[in-house]
């Protein structure tokens, strides 16, 4: 009994850490698995909902900071990382969602696209990536490529967050993710 008791809470302590994020958005779910290969992450499934932070940057934002993404790893100038994904959207999303990765540790620096002009979403017209517009419950498969451009200050996960953002101010979104792999190329 005793035994099963200690495996079951340290089952408890990796499903927390695999869970972990902050920055007014959730992702959940317990199906997040370290690869083998540092700097390279297998999510899974999991939910991602963006709210409105329309207070710091007109847009709605969710964020990923989990330790198992990179697999402890920092993200470093030069590098670059292929995000693959499945997903569906809770609603109709008519403007593209951008990513990238931004150092939030006691504040805000973009690590993997260019702010010119205040400019807070991750697009292609300034280095970023981005997932498309996509109807609601359609099913979208990408493969997007996120270039670094400024190192993380270090390997923890609030100083090598993973930004979504999008300009469509219809309200909330939930990105249903069925699969989310992460690899430095």
């Amino acid at each position: 009994m005793k035994k099963a008791l200690v495996v079951l809470l340290g089952l408890c302590m990796i499903l927390a850490l695999s869970c972990e994020t902050t920055g007014g958005a959730a992702a959940s779910g317990g199906g997040a698995t370290a690869g083998p290969i540092p700097g390279a992450g297998d999510l899974g499934a999991f939910q991602l909902t963006l709210i409105d932070n329309m207070a710091n940057g007109r847009n709605f934002q969710g964020v990923i900071q989990n330790p198992l993404m990179l697999n402890g790893q920092k993200v470093s100038r030069g590098e670059v990382y292929v995000l693959k994904a499945k997903y569906t959207t809770s609603r109709t999303v008519s403007r593209p969602i951008g990513v990238g990765f931004a150092d939030m540790n006691g504040g805000w620096a973009t690590l993997s696209w260019r702010q010119p002009g205040g400019i807070d979403i991750p697009s292609p017209s300034v280095g970023g990536a981005e997932f498309p517009a996509s109807p609601a419950g359609q099913e979208v498969s990408v493969e997007i490529e996120i270039r670094i451009i400024a190192s993380a200050p270090g390997a923890n996960p609030r100083a090598n967050t993973l930004v979504f953002a999008t300009m469509d101010t219809a309200g909330p979104v939930t990105l249903n993710f069925t699969e989310f792999t992460i690899i430095r190329k």
